[in-house]
């Protein structure tokens, strides 16, 4: 009776085993094969025969001198069972990914493993989708910061000049049609007028650059930039005897999109030719490297600059560091804007009387 019930153990495992879904395999304490089971063999895509009798090593080279070699050693001389939460199997056609779990049978070691190729996968996909989620999160946090600030921006620099407006109006109605004082009042009212018509257009050129921005890149050589710019200057640099000193050969170019690399050029050319110095000749000195694999713009002039303390406000929407020449401070506002929505950086270093320099990171 004791025999047969010996036998049936052994039928049912022997079944177990061979039908097993997991793959499992015995080792000797040479770690030789002694036997695998048919999931084993589907699963790795090598006949069975090719394994018994072999070592470990000449199957799995590359486990020699591993700690999961050692374990399997110490999980013989000791008798206690060991998992591995990851192992990578690399066939001809495929990857795959196992959790294992070894255990001393006899004078055996038996392993089993369950296949988590597709969990793994799974799993990695979705950080993938939660990082991209989150990247997407962060973004409209920033362009909802960008629009609270923007209209903040515009709403207070448009009262101060509607309101006198408004003030002016009420003088208007009030004064004499004839007198000097009415025509006084109407020509202030122009002139506040204009001032409120350009910061609308100036608003109007911030919010379609803002609303044109996209991903849409191409390969730009610096030097045909330049050219570009210094073209649409040519006659204030010719008349202001510019000196424009070029360096792009530690990076001749940039994959970046043209709308938007030529605004950046073309505001800090017009800044440089605004505010350059009255009692010498204005040099600016453009250059390009590669900077922790990341393209680095210098441009630096020897203009009027400002209190290196006023760095961080020049890009602020309508920040003017001088005002004795005509402008509405959106130049650098604009080059700000198109930096951060490309996840850039950019920096200012400034002297008065010296001359400025930005660093762009893009």
């Amino acid at each position: 009776m004791k025999n047969n019930k010996a036998e049936i153990s052994n039928v049912l495992k022997s079944a177990f085993f061979d039908n097993a879904y997991s793959p499992f395999l015995i080792l000797n304490r040479n770690m030789d094969f002694v036997d695998v089971n048919q999931s084993y063999i589907n699963t790795i895509g090598v006949e069975k025969e090719n394994f018994i009798g072999k070592n470990i090593l000449d199957i799995f080279p590359y486990l020699e001198g591993t700690e999961r070699y050692d374990s399997y050693k110490s999980v013989i001389d000791t008798g206690v069972p060991m998992g591995f939460d990851e192992i990578m199997y690399k066939g001809e056609n495929a990857e795959i990914r196992f959790m294992s779990r070894a255990f001393k049978i006899g004078d055996y070691l038996g392993v089993t493993t369950l296949d988590v190729t597709n969990t793994v996968n799974t799993i990695e996909k979705l950080k993938i989708a939660q990082t991209s989620l989150k990247e997407v999160n962060d973004n409209l946090q920033r362009k909802n910061q960008e629009l609270e600030d923007f209209s903040y921006l515009a709403a207070h620099d448009l009262r101060a000049p509607l309101t006198n407006l408004k003030s002016l109006l009420q003088m208007v109605l009030l004064s004499d049609p004839s007198s000097n004082e009415f025509v006084s009042i109407v020509e202030k009212m122009k002139i506040v007028t204009n001032v409120m018509c350009d910061k609308i257009g100036a608003l109007n050129e911030v919010i379609a650059i803002k609303s044109n921005f996209s991903d849409k890149k191409e390969d730009m050589v610096f030097s045909e930039v330049i050219g570009k710019i210094k073209l649409s200057h040519s006659e204030e640099i010719i008349e202001s005897r510019t000196i424009i000193k070029e360096d792009f050969s530690s990076c001749p170019m940039i994959n970046f999109n043209p709308v938007q690399l030529e605004s950046i050029i073309q505001n800090l050319m017009s800044n440089a030719l605004k505010y350059r110095h009255p009692n010498r000749k204005l040099s600016v000195k453009i250059t390009t490297k590669k900077v922790d694999g990341k393209t680095t713009l210098s441009f630096k002039d020897n203009g009027i600059g400002f209190k290196q303390n006023l760095a961080d406000k020049i890009f602020g929407l309508f920040k003017r560091m001088h005002t004795h020449v005509d402008g509405l401070g959106i130049g650098l506002y604009i080059i700000h804007s198109i930096i951060n929505q490309n996840k850039g950086k950019i920096e200012v270093k400034s002297k008065v009387n010296k001359g400025t320099e930005f660093l762009i990171q893009f």
